[in-house]
């Protein structure tokens, strides 16, 4: 049986409010002795008294949880960034509630709407590709949210994401400091900026080493069913071309091409340079010299709770913060 306020009152001859003033910690604050304040903890202690935490934190206007939508949790990136987020909103007295959108739509706008219809306090959304509907109304009614690792440049409000551009300038300009002139470029879902961003730094590095950009050497793989595509169009790729060097530009096409050399009985560490996006486990032991510009996830998590947070506290008030991150090339 669950003991409510009520019976931890009559027990003890006290009014409800008294119980429940000193059970939300402010007995002290509303003049209640010392005796009273240890009389009702103490009671409600030892008959297991468990608060209606939802309706205590509605009565003050907060539930202390956050949302968190991701593309894809089975994704180990945006797995990791939701375990760093998860912390910090932990440091900040928050719960984390995490959905997945899987990429749709319309997927993402009922997420959205049923975060809030849970009354979470804010929202951390890595949206999909050109979906704004449910980010301009956040806009208008000036709900504590913030983008993360993608956003949509047009929209004035606050994101932190990384630099894609040089990101990818980086490694393909080190991937010709080791000697590649013929370098294949992976990419996939080009309708996101961000691997837009990601080819742009691509090709700049190749026009600051005067080399050509071939469109034999650009491959664009179907997310949905880039295992088996990646591998079609490889095997189209080394039937007529020669090449010295791969940019993945997600890290997730570089294990499906990891496993694709292996299948094919390839010596691809001698043959080959490789450089990636970010990394994921086992790529270090597959391609243990591949250059990884890893992405600071730690940093873009603890910066996204940290400005949702910021939000919650300013009210009405939209604190618009854009970060832009570096990676670390290693």
């Amino acid at each position: 049986m669950n003991v409510s306020l009520k019976n931890i009152a009559d027990a003890l001859h006290l009014s409800k409010a008294t119980v429940s003033w000193v059970l939300s910690g402010q007995g002290e604050k509303k003049g209640f002795s010392k005796k009273t304040i240890k009389l009702v903890e103490n009671y409600a202690k030892e008959v297991g008294y468990q608060p209606n935490l939802v309706a205590r934190n509605l009565s003050v206007g907060y539930t202390k949880t956050l949302g968190i939508i991701i593309p894809s949790i089975s994704d180990t990136f945006y797995a990791q960034m939701v375990q760093a987020a998860e912390i910090q909103a932990r440091k900040k007295g928050y719960v984390l509630i995490v959905c997945s959108s899987e990429c749709d739509n319309r997927n993402e706008e009922v997420i959205i709407q049923t975060f809030r219809a849970q009354r979470v306090d804010g929202l951390i959304i890595a949206s999909v590709k050109n979906f704004k509907k449910e980010i301009e109304k956040l806009i208008d009614e000036s709900f504590p949210f913030v983008l993360i690792d993608r956003y949509f440049p047009e929209l004035d409000t606050n994101f932190v994401i990384v630099n894609n551009e040089d990101s990818s300038f980086n490694i393909v300009q080190k991937l010709q400091k080791q000697g590649a002139r013929k370098i294949v470029c992976l990419t996939t879902d080009m309708k996101l900026l961000v691997m837009q961003k990601r080819i742009i730094g691509y090709k700049k590095a190749l026009y600051a080493a005067n080399i050509a950009f071939d469109s034999n050497l650009f491959l664009e793989i179907d997310r949905l069913n880039y295992h088996e595509d990646l591998s079609r169009k490889l095997d189209i790729l080394f039937e007529s071309n020669n090449v010295d060097a791969f940019f993945f530009a997600t890290h997730y096409l570089a294990m499906a091409a990891m496993r694709y050399f292996v299948n094919k009985k390839l010596d691809y560490n001698r043959l080959f340079n490789f450089g990636c996006i970010h990394t994921m486990e086992g790529l270090d032991v597959l391609a243990p010299n591949m250059l990884i510009s890893r992405m600071p996830v730690e940093e873009m998590s603890s910066c996204a709770v940290n400005i949702v947070t910021e939000n919650i506290k300013g009210k009405n008030t939209f604190i618009k913060k854009k970060i832009i991150l570096s990676n670390e090339l290693k």
